[in-house]
């Protein structure tokens, strides 16, 4: 008789978890109870745990010309015709970027000497969100057509807009590229006349992420 108590005790335990078909108790086998087989207990099936629905992966922005805190080769050092005195080519790095916010409407990259009070040396905004990498030379201009929609800050009034690559005559400056995501499709209040320091505070103000690196000079 004890036997057949307990083969029936198997059998309803058995019956009883088939019911649900998961080892969590929600039907999903994730382990959270949730139901959405992201493992994050949220309900939203996008594996971040914030419950909203998006996938907010950490931004990260890098190049492919030197690695981060390295020394900064010549071709993107600046050079004649701005800087006679130098050798570089003045030539903007390839920038790529991945994840940031899903509310990101555009891009913005601001470069600035972090051994020199932050003095900023390109300032590149209002690239569509949908971009996710800047090419090798962005020409200089307001508008460059490389980069449909961006534009660019003028550097220290000098009648140039674009990229100013690094400059300190080699004494070991380091300078920082960061890539900020905004929630915005373009700059307010800013036009071509406006200069580098005030866009790169708009940026910086308006920035709900960022990721940097940077390379020494």
């Amino acid at each position: 008789m004890r036997y057949w108590s307990l083969v029936l005790f198997v059998l309803f335990f058995l019956l009883t978890a088939c019911e649900d078909g998961g080892a969590d108790g929600d039907g999903d086998a994730d382990g959270d109870v949730d139901g959405d087989a992201d493992g994050d207990a949220d309900g939203d099936a996008d594996g971040d745990a914030d419950g909203d629905g998006d996938s907010d992966l950490p931004l990260e922005l890098s190049t492919t010309a030197f690695a981060d805190g390295e020394p900064v080769p010549e071709l993107y050092r600046c050079g004649p015709p701005l800087i006679p005195d130098e050798t570089g080519g003045n030539v903007s790095p390839p920038l790529a970027w991945t994840g940031g916010p899903a509310a990101t409407q555009s891009w913005a990259v601001v470069v600035r000497d972090e051994s020199a009070m932050g003095l900023v040396h390109w300032a590149i905004y209002d690239i569509p969100a949908t971009r996710n990498d800047l090419p090798e030379d962005v020409p200089p201009g307001y508008e460059p057509p490389e980069v449909e929609g961006a534009h660019q800050a003028e550097i220290q009034g000098s009648g140039y807009w674009g990229y100013f690559g690094p400059c300190s005559g080699g004494r070991g400056n380091r300078y920082v590229w960061t890539i900020h995501a905004l929630d915005v499709a373009t700059l307010p209040d800013v036009d071509h006349s406006t200069t580098e320091n005030d866009i790169a505070a708009a940026v910086e103000g308006l920035s709900i992420d960022s990721a940097s690196f940077s390379g020494t000079y």
